[in-house]
C-alpha cells in the first residue's frame, strides 16, 4: 500500500467577537513562508504526483469522500461482516471479562485511599488516537488510528443508511452522499463482563475522544458511536464507561493539526528589555496581564489540557513487554534536545506566532545570574541591568485532579532543554529544564515534561 496521507482541516476552530481573523502559517522546506486565510481552506491533502489520495485498489480501505478513509472491516477482523475483536477504551487486546476488575486503567488501589467517585478509572487523555491506547494504531500501524467523535459525526451525516444483513449478520449499510460508495457495520453488539448484549441489534463503536467537560470531577466517560434500525449517533450523550468492551473500526491518515485559543500577544512596545540577550514577555502565555497564571502546559505539547499527568504525556510511550502488566511501565519519548523556536514543540512560538519562543537554560540562568529578585509574597518581580523589570507569578502546577493546581507558594517556569528530571533521587530521562520559585529560592533545575506548568515567552 502506498503511503498516502489526508490532512483534514475540520474543526478549526471560530473567531470570537471581535478578534483578528485567524491565518494559517505554511512553512517551506526552502524557508519560504505563505500566510493564508483559514476561512478559505477546507482541507490539505498529501499525495504523490499523479496519484489519487486513497489507493482505490486497497481491500483495506474504503474512499467514502470524507476528511479520512475508513476501514472496511473492523480491528481484529478480516471481512466486514465479520464482528472482530471488543476493547475496553484504552485497551490493546481483547479479553473474556469485561469489568472494573479487569480494565486496566482503573486505578489499583481505589477502595484503600481516600479519593472522589472520578477518580477510580484513570483518565487517558482527551483524544487517545494514534496514541499507544489506541488499538488501531498498535495493531495495523502506519496511518491507521481509532476515529474521533467529530469524524464519526462526519461518517454518519454524509452517508444514507439502512438497516441490512451482509451473509446473514446484521447491521448498518452506509452510503456516501459524496461519491457513493458503501460501508457496513456489523451489529456486534458489546460486552458487559462476561456477557454479550445487544448481538444482531445494534453496533457500538469507541471513538478515540473522552467526555471532556471543565469539571475536572466528571464521571470519566467516553465517547461512543452506535447504531440501530433506527437510530445513529456519537453526540454529547453517546457516552459510556470505559470498561466496556465495543468494537473498534479504524480510519486512516493524520489526525487533524492542533488549533490553539486565540490569545493576547504582546506588542513590540510592551516587550521588556531587560538589558539581557533577550526581551522578555510582560506576561504568561496564555495571561493578559502579569497578575494571572496564563497556560500550563507540558514540556513540548502546544496546548493546555484540563489536567496532566504521565499517563496522558503526548510523548508517552507504553513497550510491547509492559502491556501484560495491569499498569505498564511509561517510557517517554526523547523527541529533541532542545524545543526552543521549533515549530512542531514550542507552544509559545505556535500560539504567538514567529519571533515569540520558550527561553533556552542559558537564557533563563542569565535571567537568574543578572537580575535582581525581589519576593513580594505571591511572586518575584526581577528587575534587569537597566532598571526595567517583569513580574514571575507562582502559579503552582497542574495536577491530576486539575483545579486547583498544586501548590500556589511555587512556581515553575518551562526552558526549551532537555534535562534528566531527579525522581527519588535518580535521574529519570523524562525530565525537562524549568526555573522553580518561592520565597526561599529561584533556581534553574528540571520538571518532568508530563507536568503542565507556566511559560514565560523571549524575543530575539
Amino acid at each position: 500500500m502506498r503511503n498516502l496521507t489526508l490532512l483534514s482541516l475540520l474543526a478549526l476552530g471560530t473567531m470570537a467577537a471581535g478578534a483578528q481573523e485567524k491565518l494559517m502559517r505554511i512553512h517551506y522546506t526552502n524557508g519560504d513562508t505563505e500566510v493564508k486565510k483559514v476561512a478559505d481552506v477546507s482541507k490539505i491533502t498529501f499525495e504523490n504526483q499523479g496519484e489519487s489520495p486513497v489507493d482505490p485498489t486497497d481491500q483495506k480501505i474504503v474512499d467514502l469522500g470524507l476528511s479520512v478513509a475508513w476501514a472496511t472491516y473492523n480491528v481484529g477482523a478480516t471481512a466486514p461482516e465479520e464482528y472482530g475483536g471488543f476493547y475496553a477504551y484504552g485497551e490493546i487486546e481483547p479479553k473474556e471479562n469485561y469489568s472494573e476488575d479487569t480494565y486496566k486503567w482503573m486505578y489499583w488501589d481505589y477502595n484503600d485511599w481516600d479519593c472522589d467517585e472520578w477518580e477510580k478509572f484513570m483518565k487517558l487523555g482527551a483524544d487517545i488516537s494514534g496514541t499507544c491506547y489506541d488499538v488501531a494504531h498498535m495493531k495495523w500501524g502506519e496511518q491507521w488510528r481509532m476515529p474521533s467523535q467529530k469524524e464519526w459525526m462526519e461518517l454518519i451525516n454524509n452517508c444514507s443508511w439502512t438497516w441490512t444483513s451482509v451473509n446473514g449478520v446484521a447491521g448498518a449499510m452506509g452510503t456516501s452522499k459524496v461519491n457513493g460508495n458503501t460501508i457496513f457495520l456489523p451489529a456486534a453488539g458489546n460486552m458487559v463482563g462476561s456477557e454479550q448484549t445487544h448481538d444482531g441489534t445494534t453496533c457500538f463503536f469507541w471513538s478515540s475522544n473522552e467526555a471532556t467537560t471543565t469539571d475536572i470531577t466528571a464521571d470519566v466517560r467516553n465517547f461512543r458511536a452506535n447504531f440501530t434500525a433506527t437510530t445513529r449517533d456519537c453526540g454529547e450523550n453517546s457516552v459510556d464507561y470505559p470498561d466496556v468492551g465495543f468494537s473498534i473500526r479504524a480510519v486512516y491518515g493524520p489526525k487533524a493539526p492542533e488549533v490553539g485559543p486565540d490569545m493576547n500577544v504582546p506588542s513590540e512596545s510592551e516587550m521588556v528589555d531587560l538589558g539581557l540577550s533577550v526581551k522578555w514577555a510582560p506576561y504568561n502565555l496564555g495571561a493578559n496581564s502579569q497578575g494571572t497564571d496564563g497556560s500550563f502546559i507540558c514540556w513540548g505539547e502546544l496546548v493546555e489540557k484540563y489536567y496532566s499527568h504521565t499517563y496522558n504525556y503526548k510523548f508517552l510511550e507504553i513497550p510491547e513487554s509492559e502491556w501484560q502488566h495491569k499498569w505498564p511501565e511509561p517510557k517517554v519519548s526523547q523527541i529533541v534536545d532542545q524545543i526552543s523556536n521549533t515549530d512542531e514543540y514550542d507552544a509559545a512560538k505556535f500560539l504567538w506566532g514567529d519571533g515569540w519562543r520558550i527561553p533556552t537554560k542559558a537564557e533563563m540562568q542569565e535571567l537568574v545570574d543578572r537580575c535582581t529578585w525581589k519576593w513580594t509574597g505571591t511572586g518575584y518581580t526581577v528587575t534587569g541591568p537597566n532598571g526595567n523589570s517583569i513580574f514571575l507569578k507562582t502559579s503552582g502546577f497542574m495536577t491530576y485532579k486539575g483545579l486547583p493546581r498544586g501548590t500556589q507558594t511555587d512556581g515553575y517556569y518551562w526552558c526549551g532543554d532537555a534535562e534528566a528530571y531527579f525522581a527519588n533521587g535518580n535521574p529519570d530521562s523524562s525530565g525537562a529544564s524549568a526555573l522553580r520559585i518561592n520565597s526561599k529560592e529561584h533556581k534553574v533545575s528540571s520538571w518532568s515534561r508530563a507536568g503542565g506548568i507556566q511559560i514565560r515567552p523571549v524575543h530575539d
